[in-house]
């Protein structure tokens, strides 16, 4: 993953018209936005099969972003984890992705802004992911 992440910031330096940027290196490092995006996308496949409303196809602008700069985002699927979370019952393991989303969505939000208020003004804006909730109850129970 953190060669993924070097691809990226790499690309990320090489913009539109495939010129690069000034030998000086920017002051801002988007390594941990880019990590962000990494895990927040992770975790969305992840828990796509145990959340309805399509964390994967909420996430799509992250593929997006990464495809802007030429990388290709794997499927991230922790597979162990999946394993896991089959063992339980249906709304126990969306509440377990729920929390993981929402920590991953509140390290990506967090990122993304820092990421808007440093980055040079040729940088793509950062991916729109919708943070609506990933239940529609407390506890889950709707699975």
């Amino acid at each position: 993953m953190r060669a993924l992440v070097w691809l990226a910031l790499g690309a990320i330096v090489v913009l539109g018209n495939g010129a690069a940027v000034a030998q000086d290196a920017p002051a801002y490092d988007p390594t941990p936005f880019l990590s962000s995006m990494v895990t927040l996308r992770s975790a969305a496949v992840t828990c796509d099969p145990f959340l309805g409303n399509e964390p994967g196809r909420r996430t799509t602008e992250i593929v997006s972003f990464f495809e802007a700069l030429k990388q290709q985002l794997p499927q991230m699927a922790d597979t162990v984890t999946q394993a896991s979370l089959s063992r339980f019952v249906p709304s126990q393991a969306a509440v377990l992705c729920r929390d993981k989303m929402n920590v991953a969505m509140g390290g990506y939000m967090a990122q993304a802004q820092v990421y808007r208020a440093n980055k040079p003004d040729d940088w793509p804006e950062p991916p729109s992911v919708p943070g609506s909730a990933w239940c529609s109850s407390e506890n889950c129970l709707e699975y």
